[in-house]
């Protein structure tokens, strides 16, 4: 019996244009966020569902992780965590007479 391939449903895609210093044209990078939600197999088991986070440039695919759930959530608490601390300190920067905890 072969393995039926995981199928993802795109879910975010950040673009990103910028000018290329060295040919002067407009370039494109990307993120995208896909899902393969959890399925139950054959012998009735649940599996996990999947993230898959894919970069690239123009229309080509340069990089690829595919996370698990639990890895996408230690992600999340990652970035949240970023911004709370971006937050502090651009609120420092101004009202520099008030510091934030």
């Amino acid at each position: 019996m072969g393995i039926k391939p995981s199928h993802y449903e795109r879910r975010l895609q950040i673009k990103h244009f910028f000018d290329d210093r060295q040919t002067g044209q407009t370039r494109r990078t990307w993120l995208e966020i896909q899902l393969a939600p959890p399925e139950r197999s054959s012998e009735g088991w649940i599996n996990d569902g999947k993230v898959r986070l894919s970069s690239g440039e123009d229309r080509d695919i340069k990089g690829a992780f595919l996370l698990s759930i639990d890895e996408v959530s230690r992600l999340i608490k990652s970035l949240d965590l970023i911004v709370e601390d971006h937050e502090t300190v651009a609120r420092n920067l101004y009202n520099p007479g008030h510091q934030c905890p």
